[in-house]
C-alpha cells in the first residue's frame, strides 16, 4: 500500500497499520464526533483484525440506552468512561461467544440491548438495589483473562461546531477501558477557530494517539503490577497506579492552539481489582486506604458461625453508589449506629443489575472522597447487586435503606407483575435472618416513609424505622451530579 505524500497522513497510517499489526481488538462507542478514527481505522487494510464493532449512539436516548442509565452530562468525562466500559463489556460479549462457538456450542445468542426507562431517574442511594432483569456474564476464567488483555473499549462524547449557534464551548471527552486500566483525556477547543471538519479531524487524530499511549504504556502498567506484587501489596492494594496528570502521547501532531491543553488522567488496578471487577472474588472490605478482608466467590458469611473474625463488618450495611457521598449519608450512618449499636459498613456493587460495572477511575474517585467524609469508614465493595444477594452473602444483617429503595424493592413491575416472586425473595431474605432499618426520604410528591409506602405486610415485618421526625433524607446524590461542571 502506497502511503500518502502528505506528513501527517503519513503517520496516521503507519499508526493504524502497527494497530492492525498487534493484538489489539477494539470495540468503539463515538458520540458527538470522531467518527473519521472509524474511517482510518477501515480504511487501512487490516481492520477487521482489530475492529470488533463500533457503535455511535449519537441522541440522548440512545446514549441512556447504551449505558443503561441517563447521565447527568451527556459531553463529559464520566459518560465517556460508561460508554468505554460497555464498548469493553461488549467485547467481553462477542469474544465469549465465539469462544463457546469454538467449543461446539451453536446456539449462542448476544443479548439485545435493553430498552432504558428515561422517563424517571432513580437516586444512587439505592441505585445497587434495583431489581431488574439482567444478563450476567459468568466469571472470566483464565484464558479467556489472556483474550481480554488485549481488548480495548473506546469512547469519546463531545461537542462541537453545528450549523446553529452554540452557547457553550467546543470540547472533547476520550476515555480508554482495558482490562488493567482506565484512562481518560479531555480538551476544551477554541470556539470559532476551525470547521467542524477540522474538529473532527482533530478528535480523530486524538482517540487515535490515546490508542497508541494505551499501547506503548501497556508494559509499564505490568510493571507497576509486579512492583506492587514484589512489595507485598497485591492483595492489599485496589489501585497499582495513579496518574493524575496522564500525558497523552501526540503520535499524530495535533497542531492545538496556544491556550488548548490535553488533561489527562489514569488508574491501573491491581490484580485483586480486576478479580473483583470481573467476578473471580465476590466481595472486598476496604478500610484505612487498603484491603482488609477479600471474600471467595464460594464464601459466605453464616449468622450462626462462631469464629467469623470479619463480625463486626457484617452485622449492619448500608448499600449504595455513594455518587457522591454527602452529609446526609453521614447523618444517616450517626443515626443507625445509635439505633443498632453495631458499626455500620457502607456497601457498594461493582456490578450492576442494568449495566457493566463502573470504571477504575470511578472506583478510585469514590473511594477517596468517602474516606475524606470520613476517614477511616469500612467499604465492602462487592458483585451483589441485588438484595437476595447481598442477603446471602450478609447473613444475619440489618440493611439501612431509605423509604424509597423499600417502595422499588416491593415494586412488581420488577417481578412480571407476579406477587408470588415478591414473596419467594422476601422469605429468601427472611431465611437469611436479614432485616432492614428504613430512613424517610423527601421525594418530589412528598415525605417517604413506612407510614405512608405500601408494602406487603411480609416486608413491612422486616423493617424497622427512623421516624421521619428524627430524620428525612433530603439530599440528591444526582441532584449533586448535576451541578458538576
Amino acid at each position: 500500500m502506497l502511503l500518502s505524500s502528505d506528513p501527517v497522513q503519513k503517520k496516521r497510517t503507519e499508526c493504524v497499520q502497527a494497530l492492525h499489526q498487534s493484538a489489539a481488538q477494539i470495540v468503539a462507542a463515538l458520540s458527538g464526533g470522531g467518527t473519521f478514527f472509524l474511517s482510518d481505522i477501515l480504511a487501512t487494510p487490516g481492520g477487521s483484525r482489530t475492529l470488533i464493532e463500533a457503535s455511535i449512539p449519537y441522541s440522548h436516548e440512545s446514549i441512556s440506552n447504551y449505558i443503561g442509565r441517563v447521565p447527568e452530562h451527556f459531553c463529559g468525562q464520566r459518560t465517556a468512561r460508561m460508554l468505554a466500559m460497555t464498548a469493553f463489556y461488549n467485547a467481553r460479549k462477542v469474544l465469549r461467544s465465539e469462544r463457546l462457538r469454538q467449543q461446539g456450542y451453536i446456539d449462542i445468542k448476544r443479548a439485545s440491548p435493553k430498552k432504558v426507562d428515561i422517563s424517571h431517574e432513580v437516586d444512587d442511594i439505592s441505585e445497587s438495589a434495583i431489581i431488574r432483569s439482567f444478563d450476567f456474564i459468568e466469571p472470566a476464567d483464565l484464558g479467556e483473562f489472556d483474550a481480554y488483555k488485549h481488548v480495548i473499549g473506546i469512547a469519546c462524547t463531545a461537542t462541537l461546531a453545528t450549523d446553529r449557534p452554540k452557547a457553550g464551548d467546543h470540547r472533547v471527552h476520550i476515555a480508554i477501558q482495558t482490562l488493567q486500566q482506565t484512562s481518560q483525556f479531555s480538551l476544551k477547543l477554541q470556539k470559532n477557530a476551525r470547521s467542524r471538519s477540522e474538529e473532527e479531524r482533530l478528535v480523530a487524530d486524538m482517540i487515535l494517539n490515546a490508542v497508541e499511549t494505551t499501547r506503548q504504556d501497556a508494559r509499564q502498567c505490568e510493571m507497576m503490577i509486579e512492583e506492587s506484587e514484589s512489595e507485598g501489596l497485591g492483595r492489599s492494594t485496589l489501585i497499582s497506579g495513579l496518574s493524575e496528570n496522564y500525558p497523552l502521547r501526540e503520535t499524530i501532531p495535533l497542531k492545538l492552539k496556544p491556550e488548548e491543553q490535553v488533561l489527562g488522567r489514569r488508574v491501573v488496578a491491581s490484580p485483586l481489582l480486576v478479580d473483583l471487577f470481573f467476578g473471580k472474588i465476590s466481595a472486598v472490605l476496604w478500610m484505612n486506604e487498603g484491603v482488609q478482608h477479600l471474600v471467595s466467590i464460594e464464601e459466605e458469611f453464616p449468622s450462626d458461625y462462631p469464629f467469623n473474625t470479619n463480625a463486626e463488618f457484617t452485622q449492619a450495611i448500608f448499600p449504595g453508589a455513594f455518587n457522591p457521598m454527602h452529609q446526609g449519608h453521614l447523618e444517616m450512618l450517626n443515626i443507625a449506629e445509635q439505633y443498632l449499636q453495631e458499626k455500620i459498613v457502607l456497601e457498594i456493587s461493582v456490578q450492576n443489575v442494568d449495566k457493566p460495572p463502573f470504571d477504575y477511575i470511578e472506583l478510585e474517585q469514590r473511594l477517596s472522597q468517602i474516606d475524606k467524609m470520613k476517614p477511616g469508614q469500612a467499604v465492602w465493595l462487592t458483585q451483589t447487586p441485588l438484595f437476595l444477594d447481598k442477603a446471602a452473602l450478609f447473613q444475619g444483617t440489618t440493611f439501612v435503606v431509605g423509604a424509597d429503595t423499600l417502595r422499588r424493592l416491593a415494586d412488581l413491575r420488577f417481578y412480571q407483575e407476579n406477587v408470588h416472586k415478591l414473596h419467594e425473595l422476601l422469605r429468601s431474605i427472611a431465611y437469611y435472618n436479614c432485616r432492614f432499618l428504613v430512613f424517610a426520604r423527601q421525594s418530589k410528591t412528598g415525605i417517604e416513609s413506612m407510614d405512608t409506602l405500601d408494602m406487603p405486610d411480609m416486608l413491612r415485618s422486616l423493617c424497622d424505622d427512623v421516624p421521619a421526625s428524627v430524620f428525612t433524607m433530603d439530599i440528591s446524590s444526582s441532584d449533586l451530579r448535576r451541578k458538576e461542571i
